[in-house]
């Protein structure tokens, strides 16, 4: 058993945690019922790939609408925003011989939230 938790630029083999990672990241886009397209702040995916990460490919929320959220009536000034959260990677890098462990902010959903006041 390998030891796969997250941290910061730890040297790794890549078949060390490369099916688990990918495992994880897979299940950011196997939501429940296409909820991505029934949210008021609706998101497609698009894929991110890099040569120099395992995963190579992973999908990103991309938010539909930048200034509105359909089918919400409000006296508030509405917007869909992103929501990131840091994941781990592998990345290449030349301080090891094989993989870093790494963190990178990916897009997961999308939200309806009052605009920011000036």
């Amino acid at each position: 058993v390998y030891n796969c938790s997250p941290i910061m630029a730890q040297c790794v083999e890549h078949t060390d945690c490369s099916s688990t990672l990918k495992e994880y990241h897979a299940q950011l886009i196997n939501l429940p019922s296409k909820i991505n397209e029934r949210s008021v702040a609706a998101w497609s995916y698009e894929e991110n790939f890099d040569l120099d990460r395992v995963p190579q490919i992973i999908y990103e929320a991309n938010c539909l609408t930048s200034h509105s959220c359909k089918g919400v009536d409000s006296s508030f000034s509405l917007e869909s925003i992103p929501i990131a959260i840091k994941m781990p990677f592998l990345r290449k890098n030349p301080r090891c011989p094989t993989y870093a462990l790494e963190f990178e902010d990916v897009n997961i959903a999308c939200i309806c939230a009052t605009s920011r006041q000036n």
